[in-house]
């Protein structure tokens, strides 16, 4: 294959276009931590950063709100229109959007409800304004949030008809202008309802252009319709509250475990707790940029009976995983001791324990997620979101009682359990439902690893041809006759 041949193969790739939406998704999300600490903490003090960071928290926990309907929505729509149903398609999109709806307005009317309902006393965090301004904030904010759980609808259409990376590439560049434009406004001055409301116009803006997107996309899923079926509904309840588990899980081992560690081996342990369980996920991060991208795809190849494509991204899970865990194994065990004396300016010092220990779990962690994430673009993730739940409240139980006995180490001991325990589970469970082929894997790496070896023949001997040293002309004789 010509280099413009493989070139043009790359742009023409949905997962590379999908990874790449990941990578434009992740800059985003750094810079906009890197920039937001500074403005907010110059311009409007300690005091006031802190209680907005308070108040943001609403639109966060309000995105547990859409129940997991949409995620399972996207599965099932991505496998009709891959089968070339669009009936069902639309049918699922309609009811989704609808219970969406339902769903927010309840919502919003309880959040008013609440707001009002807290007394002035508890609002006198909220500095630099008026307690009917704070809970404007509040309530714009709220709207935000359950404006947010309508684009995940957005997003999920975007999924089911094959554009992830534009829905991707949209939802961050709104993200994007949301964030930068409150930026903007606190430095010109804004306070705090004027940052929220800058929030709620640049969300609303955001809907109206994501939709207006879609329908040019696929104007034959989002036409407006009265006739909802709520037997869909009903039929993806129980898919949905299986993915509203897995947000849950991870929320209770991250949160849990700092938690337990802090009380059991003292405040003065979590620090370094903290920032050795950052550095090991940095590597899982890296992993979900392809593993995420390749979600859509497999669902599609799994709804068309394509199996060695199904073989294929099996194999490029896998692959991914290994490829980018494996270096970080190595490079966490060997360097991060020099890694956090060098981040932190030597104020936060781990034990070589805690280190090696997560690093265990990321290689641990990071061979069992890529399997979950196929089962998951089968909506089967029943067999193993319950089951990570509980895991995960098990975990954080056992590690009070390690951290008493090992320090720190013991909650890395903890979370190493729990991703074994998990690794058995999914593992077993994808060869159960035979989520992929382990042959058809096997003779697909084998393909793989023979044609890299070609496409690396071929490059050795076009370098070696390249610098050989060009023939001399041969000399020609001078002198005349005798």
């Amino acid at each position: 294959m010509s280099a413009a041949a493989f070139l043009a193969r790359l742009k023409n790739s949905r997962i590379v276009r999908g990874i790449g939406a990941n990578v434009y998704s992740q800059l985003v999300q750094t810079a906009l931590q890197l920039l937001s600490v500074p403005i907010y903490a110059t311009h409007w003090g300690l005091a006031t950063y802190g209680a907005w960071l308070v108040i943001f928290t609403v639109p966060n926990y309000l995105a547990f709100a859409d129940f997991g309907f949409a995620a399972a929505a996207a599965n099932d729509m991505t496998v009709s229109v891959a089968r070339g149903d669009r009936a069902a398609a639309i049918e699922t999109f309609h009811a989704v959007r609808a219970a969406m709806a339902g769903i927010c307005s309840v919502v919003l009317l309880i959040c008013v409800a609440a707001v009002y309902a807290i007394p002035d006393v508890s609002l006198a965090f909220v500095s630099g304004l008026s307690h009917e301004q704070a809970r404007y904030a509040i309530l714009m904010l709220a709207a935000y949030g359950v404006l947010s759980i309508q684009n995940s609808v957005s997003l999920a259409a975007f999924r089911s008809i094959g554009k992830y990376a534009t829905g991707t590439y949209i939802h961050t560049t709104i993200n994007f202008a949301e964030n930068l434009g409150a930026l903007v406004v606190v430095s010109l001055g804004g306070n705090i309802e004027d940052a929220a409301a800058t929030y709620l116009a640049v969300g609303v803006l955001g809907i109206a252009a994501r939709m207006v997107w879609l329908r040019v996309q696929a104007g034959w899923l989002v036409y407006f319709s009265w006739r909802v079926s709520f037997g869909q509904v009903r039929r993806l309840l129980h898919p949905a509250f299986a993915v509203l588990a897995l947000p849950m899980a991870q929320a209770l081992f991250l949160q849990g475990t700092v938690a337990v560690v802090g009380l059991a081996a003292g405040a003065a342990a979590v620090p370094a707790f903290t920032a050795v369980r950052t550095l090991s996920r940095i590597g899982l991060q890296l992993t979900m940029i392809v593993n995420n991208a390749v979600v859509p795809e497999f669902t599609m190849a799994a709804a068309s009976v394509d199996h060695r494509r199904r073989a294929s991204l099996a194999f490029m899970s896998i692959a991914t995983s290994a490829v980018i865990l494996l270096p970080m194994y190595l490079v966490v065990v060997t360097c991060g001791p020099l890694v956090l004396r060098l981040w932190t300016h030597g104020a936060i010092h781990a034990p070589y324990a805690l280190i090696v220990l997560m690093a265990t779990t990321m290689v641990v962690n990071g061979s069992w997620l890529p399997i979950s994430n196929l089962i998951f673009a089968l909506n089967r993730h029943a067999q193993y979101s319950y089951y990570y739940l509980a895991a995960a409240a098990g975990s954080v139980l056992l590690s009070y009682p390690l951290v008493k006995w090992l320090g720190s180490p013991g909650a890395a001991v903890s979370l190493l359990t729990l991703d074994c325990v998990m690794f058995a589970r999914v593992w077993s469970g994808a060869m159960a439902m035979k989520v992929f082929d382990p042959k058809e894997v096997y003779e697909t790496a084998v393909a793989e690893g023979a044609r890299l070896r070609h496409s690396w023949s071929k490059f050795a001997l076009r370098r070696s041809h390249d610098e050989r040293p060009p023939l001399e002309p041969p000399s020609r004789d001078s002198g005349g006759a005798d």
